[in-house]
């Protein structure tokens, strides 16, 4: 089975060798997240890892837009000094996947904490959800931005990215799906990857059954590496997926999917 908190601490290594490497130019210019440059994109990383083991974790449980609150928490850190970016990431990320260790155990992990308009999870998700952003972050943001290569990942760090994101797309966004009323599969093929049958169970919210397409109307596939930039519409889904089945469902369906 898959560790997800090592798998949250080699990506946790993987962001800090990257930002080892950086320049001061680099740290300054524009990342592919709106808004933010890379020693922001760095920022938020960092004050996401300290905010979960402070009473910061609140703001999250009870806002309304996350997104908006990441860029509260962004903008405080805007004149910091790099090496006290950096230094917050690295101390932070280190102590949050010592707790998170805890938060995959029963009975802890099963308790369901809210995460603004995202819906409620298990806390078992934590390092899934750390794992899911600093790999998304790094690989589609921050790298490409900069021209630089794409770091690799590997088995276990691609599970817990589609881990959270089947968790997110189960219940986030339900108000633009309230319309399904049929299962649908998707297979996300090579590292990481695996089968899953999305079940409608009302007002748009899907239940994630895995191991199998039996029974779909339509079936989408797709690499699980390219699964996190086309499902945050980062990239066009279309660039991205084949389709099979119900073409005009699976379509509408990916049209209404975007995970944050």
């Amino acid at each position: 089975m898959t560790d997800h908190v090592a798998a949250f601490r080699r990506e946790r290594d993987a962001v800090l060798d990257f930002c080892a490497q950086l320049t001061p130019q680099e740290w300054v210019a524009p990342s592919r997240a709106a808004g933010w440059r890379v020693r922001d994109v760095i920022a938020h990383l960092g004050s996401e890892c300290h905010l979960n083991l402070t009473p910061d974790v609140i703001k999250v449980v009870r806002s309304r837009d996350v997104e908006r609150l990441n860029d509260d928490f962004v903008a405080q850190r805007a004149d910091w000094e790099i090496d006290r970016v950096v230094g917050e990431l690295a101390a932070w990320s280190s102590r949050v996947a010592t707790v998170a260790r805890t938060t995959r155990q029963w009975p802890l992990g099963a308790i369901r904490i809210p995460i603004g308009e995202l819906g409620s999870h298990p806390l078992r998700l934590l390092p899934s959800i750390l794992t899911f952003d600093f790999h998304t972050h790094l690989r589609h943001d921050i790298a490409p931005a900069l021209g630089k290569e794409i770091p690799a990942t590997d088995a276990d760090r691609m599970s817990s990215v589609v881990e959270w994101m089947l968790a997110l797309l189960a219940n986030f966004g339900a108000s633009d799906r309230i319309w399904l009323d049929q299962p649908i599969g998707l297979r996300l093929a090579g590292t990481g990857g695996g089968t899953w049958r999305l079940e409608p169970v009302g007002r748009g919210r899907l239940r994630v059954v895995a191991g199998s397409h039996a029974g779909t109307a339509a079936q989408i596939t797709s690499a699980a590496l390219d699964f996190p930039s086309w499902a945050t519409t980062r990239t066009p889904w279309r660039s991205q997926v084949t389709i099979t089945g119900d073409a005009e469902l699976a379509e509408r369906f990916l049209d209404s999917t975007n995970l944050i």
